[in-house]
């Protein structure tokens, strides 16, 4: 292209003007012919100034009337030359005018009127070696005219071309964007903004054929339930244009559609999982909806469906493990579920009645086995009343609870022999002091029975004189107890 408007500025003044500018081999010519060119010009106008001047004033004279020959020959060689001086002065300034940067590219982004001046500016030349300089002095006037119209109006072509090439592409029209795209580039701004532009919009437009194609195929694969396919093949599209407004709303729309569908499909999954009792199923299904459409009303009321089921559900479990915990007589299980069944409902009423029941088993249990663990301790007075006083607040025990019918009766039967005395025969010398700590002093004997409460007893024996002597004996209810020796016979 510099090639070009660098041949057009060396044009001859007498040369005739290409009707369309210059050829396509000349824009790729090489520098060699350039060089050519500029010295064929150079010859050219010495001849024009300095040789055809000469010869047209010689025509003339000869073709004037013999009659008059001094009137007729004295002005011509003067007006001659002024005309051919001032259109040789308009070529220049035509040439001058081509060559502004403003008008590169002007056989591309303005043909038309391009086309025109370059017209106008061969007739000129035309006129011009055929000696009629008044003629051509008019032509170039014009030319030049017709280019600095073009400079003029060098913006308004600019919005024009800008404004059919977005026309254009938005009636899907590529090849004419494409051509009013690629005029605006032609102009070569130093506009980086406009250029910008134009290049967005020459690209889109290149590829909108394709984008097209792809949005049929989309909408096909959609009209049959193809939607992963459809939103792939408008992902596609997208990819080639991001700006397309008819494939982002496809894009969006399928998007909704399936956003749809998804949330559909997750509600009805979380409600049957509520009605199978799969809770933690419901409650996942119910969070790929909310993240779906969050703060959906529908979500939040099987929100609280899925709560008052799982409630319910969990309460019926308990309510179940305690009744099974309290088959077992395991009081202690059951008192743990119920309060668990409390801390969901604190007026759930099974687990209120319920936690008081097994807190008293729970006691009573614990009791029973604390006499039974050291039955012993029933020989005591104390613990043997309170041992009876248990027995007798508990006298009707439920065919349901045989491991606390079996402990009452075991107690029963260990408070009753704690009350049947047992025959000990003590043997000493006459001379032995005989005490038995918490039952009294017997004093001294050689034998004496005494009948005692089973327990374990320590008799003691004293002489003046003598180390004092202990033992500790242990009364069994139904056991025989052999006799014992009482006497102290260490001296002190």
């Amino acid at each position: 292209m510099k090639d070009y408007q660098q041949a057009q500025e060396f044009n001859p003044p007498s040369t005739r003007l290409p009707v369309t500018g210059i050829e396509t081999e000349q824009r790729n010519g090489a520098n060699r012919l350039l060089w050519a060119l500029i010295g064929f010009v150079v010859a050219l106008t010495l001849v024009v100034v300095l040789i055809l001047p000469n010869l047209v004033a010689k025509r003339i004279l000869d073709e004037s009337p013999s009659s008059s020959p001094a009137n007729s020959l004295q002005p011509a060689p003067l007006a001659v030359s002024v005309s051919r001086h001032d259109a040789e002065l308009a070529l220049q300034e035509f040439l001058r005018l081509r060559g502004r940067p403003g008008l590169t590219g002007a056989e591309l982004w303005a043909v038309d009127d391009w086309q025109a001046a370059m017209e106008t500016a061969t007739a000129g030349d035309d006129l011009y070696g055929n000696g009629r300089f008044k003629d051509a002095l008019s032509s170039h006037k014009k030319a030049s005219l017709q280019l600095q119209s073009l400079l003029d109006n060098r913006p308004q072509y600019l919005a024009d071309s800008l404004a059919l090439g977005w026309e254009s592409l938005e009636k899907n029209n590529s090849d004419e964007a494409v051509a009013a795209f690629e005029r605006v580039l032609a102009m070569q701004l130093d506009n980086e903004e406009t250029n910008e532009e134009a290049t967005a919009g020459l690209a889109r437009a290149k590829v909108r054929s394709d984008v097209l194609r792809l949005m049929i195929v989309g909408r096909q694969a959609e009209a049959e339930n193809n939607l992963q396919q459809a939103a792939n093949t408008y992902a596609s599209a997208l990819k080639l244009d991001a700006d397309y407004l008819a494939a982002r709303q496809a894009s969006q729309q399928l998007a909704a559609r399936i956003d749809k569908l998804e949330f559909q499909k997750a509600m009805s999954l979380a409600l049957q999982n509520i009605d199978n009792g799969q809770f933690a199923a419901a409650n996942n299904a119910l969070m790929r909806a909310d993240k779906i459409y969050p703060n959906h009303p529908a979500v939040s009321d099987t929100k609280s469906r899925l709560a008052t089921a799982g409630r319910e559900y969990t309460l019926n479990r308990l309510r179940r493990q305690a009744a099974q915990a309290a088959d077992r007589e395991d009081w202690a299980a059951a008192t743990e579920y119920y309060r668990k069944a409390l801390s969901i409902d604190p007026q759930t009423a099974f687990a209120l009645s319920g936690l008081t029941f097994a807190r008293q088993r729970v006691q009573l249990h614990s009791q029973l086995r604390h006499y039974l663990a050291d039955p012993i301790r029933l020989y005591s007075e104390e613990p043997l009343v309170n041992a009876r006083k248990l027995l007798a607040a508990n006298k009707q025990i439920p065919d349901r609870e045989p491991v606390l019918a079996s402990m009452v009766t075991q107690l029963q039967e260990a408070a009753r022999l704690a009350l049947i005395p047992v025959e000990l025969i003590i043997h000493s010398d006459m001379q032995t002091e005989v005490a038995i700590y918490h039952v009294g002093r017997l004093g001294r004997f050689e034998e004496k029975a005494i009948t005692l409460r089973p327990g374990n007893y320590t008799v003691t024996g004293s002489r003046p004189g003598f180390r004092d002597v202990r033992r500790v004996i242990k009364l069994r209810p139904d056991s025989s107890m052999p006799p014992i020796l009482i006497r102290c016979e260490e001296p002190v």
